[in-house]
């Protein structure tokens, strides 16, 4: 019997060891299977981001220029591109938050992969993985904070959190995002993990100054560790991404905070201030060999980041002295916050007067991230903006996690205010946590550092409700384990994580951020440009180029370009595009550089000052060759229509001075909702719409009206009439101009013409610029789109890309005082489209008159790439018809590209004549050769309204 019982003893104690085992290990099996979600959800839409020629799609535009700069790594490793003049024309650039030691890191594990000498699809494939791997990686230090405030179970509730979060955190590291940003909340992570052990270390040593001036360093050796453990990782932190710079901004605030307490609470500064101090200079002098700028520099390596460090370090040793000052003169110690407060004051005072262009740095810095609100340029940036519903925004992102964690930081307050000596790590999590939160309802894209404060959050929360669930006992013996304990897990869990799984927002955010950005759209075009016109560095003389795509060039701040070295012009969105697939130097780029010129371009409406805005600081004013517009661009009532105007600086024109945005009050919601756009007469005669509409023809006034519930002019905003249900309620086709005009001008509510490429006046025709290609997917505009049915204007390639040429001068002769029209019919090759371009010009007294034409019919073969020339893919169907409608008279006349190219500098000469009326049944024989003429004329007529936008 004894034996029996034993036997059934033993049993029971390796069941309940194993149940021990299971109790100490549970985390570590329960964290590789959140990691292995977090990696598998970030990878399952691999796919949609290798195109069918095996290059990348990356999400958004800055990948395309961490792929280049990783790419230069591999060439030349293990350095970074000092400088880059294939972007920013006609300066280069150097970009400093892009090849840093994020693109070497990335290199460096292709070339692992790749033995030494990886191929281009091993690169691609290892850009493509890195976010999510990265990602993956997080939930490690994410563990160890959550752990430290809320024990095993607190850290996986943190890592949850952080796996399920269907915020910036997760959208930023799916696969096809290759960008620092997920990079930048693992390097925090790291950074906030030693901050947390040094100040918990430094409580435990209290390191004192008096330790120093006796050199006994043996009983601080720890916190001394800590400290250049944290210093470095901050390096680390800023090496990823310069602007990281503001995390000594939020552990200045955490000194501030904390070391008043400590004070307060009869302890010394010291203690804490000491190694922080310590770990300040540690950054300092470790960042200092990277510095790369002498001025205050956020983007880049510059003077800001060691002089900042030293600022905090400088603050934090100015409190202890302060303390220790106050101490002596037994001053009461509550006051102490108070008169450290003024002097800061007192100090920002005297820096303001002192040094007013450092003042106003940081503080158009401040308001940029924490001034809880939005600047014009920056919102036309998408991570730039603040939420516009925070409630939703949150909810969406976090569910119920969100406000737990609020929670659990007004419980870590309460903490601080009523324990004898609150931990020195709770006071920084919870200062991380307050001003990630200012800082994301300022800008979004701080969603993925403010998700490292939802999970530290829940994690003390953990910690909290353990005081009343007491599941410690379990280890000792697990059948005391209690109903109401195992619920009250289960509640836990339901309450952080319930939302979020419920829903499958997790799931959907993926399915919906893993797409590829616009770059579909421009590939065609690209990939045009980059073969069909000449090598950068050729251009006009077909010379071997001299700037090697990846080659080495010294740092300088205006790039000396030589001649055939040129510029492509496009809004700053896609000068990674033009830079990375098209081969070719953009004006503007991603890095907003030159952002204002490319907007004051796209909305000059004179040709002459778009051609000043291209040659401005260019003394030959030659080096801007290519235009391209896009869709986005060319049509009102897109998402980027009216960006330019927030850039630029010479017109003074706002959103709704160039469209209307035209749409309806939800029922539900009362909101506006924008249906299409409508042109204001000052868009239409903007570069962008004559160009992408137009494709630099004249247009003459429209014979449409549009009819308006409501329409605000100074806020460009109309709406709908209530009682419209078809198309004849939305517009309404008159007999005539006049007719329109007058409609127009007897109803506030009517508006004449905004839609169907018909102006209100007459858009004059550019004289210097063509349309050489138009690629990429195929759209309407949006009023085709909201009227139900097939387009009234048909469809219009995504990019369109234009030359700059001189063009060829027309001398000509005709009737005196007359207007003359030279139209020709121009076919895009590549697409099978037609459009007629047309000019008009005025004849003196003596019947003379002159134009620019910017289109060639002839002599297309003898120009391309390998003489330094365009491959022009737009060509005439037949040569130019020139009409003097009310003489009448007509004539012919071709025009050969080198004439347009300026290789040829003979003029078109051209002289209409009146067509002889033959009788009926005559023959032919002495009539104008011009005879056709006229049906080339009416040909112009009926294509213009059918090719109008």
């Amino acid at each position: 019997m004894s034996q029996r019982f034993e036997a059934i003893e033993e049993r029971l104690d390796d069941y309940e060891s194993q149940i021990d085992t299971v109790y100490r290990l549970y985390h570590i099996p329960v964290l590789a299977a959140l990691m292995a979600f977090m990696l598998w959800i970030r990878v399952r839409h691999y796919s949609n981001h290798v195109g069918s020629d095996g290059r990348p799609l990356y999400r958004g535009n800055d990948p395309y220029y961490h792929y280049r700069s990783t790419r230069y790594v591999v060439e030349h490793y293990p350095f970074t591109m000092p400088f880059d003049p294939w972007t920013g024309f006609d300066a280069g650039t150097r970009a400093g938050q892009f090849g840093t030691i994020f693109d070497q890191v990335v290199a460096t594990a292709a070339m692992i992969v790749g033995l030494g000498s990886p191929s281009e699809s091993t690169i691609i494939a290892t850009t493509l993985l890195t976010a999510p791997v990265i990602a993956t990686l997080c939930a490690i230090p994410m563990y160890v904070i959550g752990r430290r405030l809320g024990g095993r179970f607190g850290g996986i509730i943190a890592v949850v959190v952080l796996a399920l979060s269907a915020g910036q955190f997760l959208t930023r590291s799916v696969v096809g995002t290759y960008d620092h940003h997920v990079a930048e909340v693992l390097a925090t992570l790291v950074a906030l993990v030693f901050g947390m052990v040094m100040v918990t270390v430094a409580q435990r040593d209290r390191p004192i100054y008096e330790f120093f001036r006796t050199r006994e360093f043996e009983p601080i050796g720890d916190s001394l560790k800590w400290a250049a453990a944290f210093g470095a990782s901050l390096v680390v932190a800023v090496l990823v991404w310069p602007p990281a710079v503001f995390l000594f901004g939020i552990f200045a605030v955490f000194l501030l905070v904390h070391l008043s307490v400590e004070f307060v609470r009869g302890h010394s500064p010291d203690h804490v201030a000491i190694p922080s101090a310590i770990a300040m200079v540690v950054f300092a002098v470790l960042v200092s060999p990277f510095v790369v700028s002498m001025g205050l520099d956020v983007t880049d390596y510059s003077l800001l980041h060691p002089l900042f460090a030293l600022a905090v370090a400088g603050g934090a040793a100015f409190m202890a002295g302060i303390a220790r000052l106050w101490e002596s003169r037994d001053l009461p110690r509550i006051a102490y916050p108070v008169g450290i407060v003024g002097m800061g004051l007192v100090g920002v005072a005297v820096v303001a007067v002192v040094l007013p262009d450092v003042f106003d740095f940081f503080v158009s810095q401040f308001r940029r991230v924490a001034g809880l609100g939005t600047t014009d340029t920056a919102a036309t940036i998408g991570e730039a903006q603040s939420p516009s519903n925070p409630v939703s925004f949150f909810y969406g992102n976090y569910g119920f996690a969100l406000y737990t964690a609020i929670g659990g930081f007004l419980l870590l307050s309460y903490r601080t205010l009523a324990d004898e000596r609150p931990r020195a790590e709770h006071v920084l999590i919870t200062v991380f946590a307050a001003i990630m939160l200012l800082f994301t309802l300022t800008q979004l894209r701080f969603d993925y550092y403010l998700v490292i404060a939802v999970g530290a959050g829940n994690a003390y929360v953990v910690s909290w409700i353990y005081q009343f669930v007491d599941l410690d006992n379990v280890r000792e013996d697990i059948r005391t384990v209690k109903p109401y304990q195992t619920l009250i897990v289960v509640a836990i869990l339901f309450v952080i994580a319930g939302p979020l799984v419920a829903t499958g927002a997790t799931v959907t955010t993926v399915d919906r951020a893993s797409q590829p950005g616009e770059m579909g759209q421009w590939t065609e075009s690209l990939d045009w440009l980059s073969e069909e016109t000449p090598e950068v560095g050729s251009y006009g003389s077909g010379d071997d180029p001299r700037l090697d795509f990846y080659g080495t060039y010294e740092n300088t701040d205006d790039f000396e370009y030589e001649a055939g070295e040129y510029g492509v012009l496009a809004w700053w969105d896609y000068g990674h595009y033009i830079t990375t697939r098209g081969e070719r130097v953009p004006v503007a780029n991603p890095f907003q550089q030159h952002a204002t010129e490319s907007a004051d371009f796209l909305l000059a409406d004179e040709e002459d000052e778009a051609i000043e805005i291209l040659e401005e600081d260019q003394p030959e004013g030659e080096s801007v060759r290519y235009v391209m517009v896009d869709y986005q661009l060319g049509y009102a009532g897109t998402r980027k229509y009216g960006a330019p105007t927030a850039f630029e600086s010479r017109h003074n024109v706002s959103s709704s001075d160039v469209g209307i945005s035209v749409g309806q009050q939800n029922p539900q919601t009362g909101q506006f909702q924008p249906l299409y756009g409508a042109h204001t007469q000052r868009g239409y005669e903007s570069m962008r719409v004559r160009m992408y509409q137009f494709h630099g023809s004249a247009r003459e006034p429209g014979t449409i009206t549009l009819n308006f519930g409501q329409y605000s002019e100074e806020g460009g905003v109309a709406t709908l009439p209530e009682d419209a249900t078809t198309v004849d309620d939305i517009y309404e086709q008159h007999d005539s101009v006049e007719a329109a005009r007058e409609a127009a001008e007897n109803d506030p509510t009517v508006f004449r013409g905004g839609v169907l490429g018909q102006p209100s006046e007459r858009v004059e025709a550019l004289e210097h610029f063509r349309l050489v290609h138009a690629g990429g997917p195929v759209a309407s505009s949006p009023f085709d789109r909201v009227l139900g049915q097939q387009p009234v204007n048909g469809y219009d390639e995504w990019v369109k890309t234009f030359e700059r040429v001189d063009g060829a001068t027309v001398e000509g002769t005709g009737p005196a005082n007359t207007e003359v029209q030279a139209s020709v019919e121009m076919e895009i090759r590549s697409t099978g489209q037609t459009f007629i371009y047309t000019q008009y010009a005025e004849t003196d007294a003596d019947g003379s008159f002159e134009m620019t034409l910017p289109y060639s019919t002839t002599g297309y073969d003898e120009y391309g790439p390998e003489n330094g020339h365009t491959n022009v893919d737009v060509r005439a169907n037949s040569s130019y018809q020139f009409i003097a409608p009310e003489a009448p008279a007509i004539g012919t006349a071709d025009v050969t590209e080198a004439q347009v190219v300026g290789d040829d500098d003979t003029p078109v000469t051209v002289e209409l004549q009146t067509p002889q009326i033959q009788p009926s049944g005559g023959n032919n024989e002495g009539n104008s050769t011009d005879g056709d003429g006229g049906s080339g004329g009416d040909t112009r007529s009926s294509r213009t309204v059918r090719t109008a936008e």
